[in-house]
């Protein structure tokens, strides 16, 4: 089942991002600006905020959002602006992603502040990760890219759980 997000609904989304952004401007007396919006988040994840260098951004899963549209603008929307307020109220200082200043954002937003969602994504597709296998002396392992980089550049070994022999490359 392949469900697209509608321009009018990717608008929607955006709108509501900057409804929260503005409930938190009167809340908080504050000027924070409208963030960017992107829809090119895959596999699971159905949405985050990003602070990179300094650009935020917050980005969306377009396929789940097109699957659980309203479930979304409710819940997601003002999970991933939360994010933002906190960050630009607190900045990178020792606050936990989900902890209680980005409750209280939550609390004055009116809205749930559960972490997770329970919806089937089965049809969903994964994210695909790139592995590279490894053998000890009882089975093959397969690691992911960044632990493999960490054999090659920083000479790490990794054992197995199980039998405790180091783990070498195939």
């Amino acid at each position: 089942m392949s469900v697209e997000l509608s321009k009018p609904q990717q608008q929607r989304v955006i709108e509501e991002t900057s409804r929260y952004i503005d409930i938190a401007n009167q809340r908080y007396q504050t000027n924070y600006p409208v963030i960017a919006v992107h829809f090119d988040l895959t596999g699971h994840t159905i949405g985050m905020y990003k602070h990179v260098k300094r650009q935020r951004i917050i980005r969306y899963n377009a396929a789940i959002f097109a699957k659980y549209f309203e479930e979304n603008m409710h819940d997601t929307v003002p999970h991933e602006v939360a994010h933002y307020i906190v960050d630009m109220q607190y900045g990178r200082r020792k606050v936990r992603p989900h902890g209680l200043e980005w409750q209280a954002v939550m609390a004055d937003f009116g809205a749930d502040d559960s972490r997770t969602a329970n919806y089937d994504l089965s049809d969903i597709p994964k994210r695909q990760y790139s592995t590279v296998p490894y053998a000890c002396g009882c089975q093959q392992h397969d690691l992911g890219i960044r632990r493999h980089n960490k054999v090659i550049k920083q000479n790490i070994n990794y054992y197995c759980r199980q039998c405790g022999d180091e783990l070498m490359a195939v």
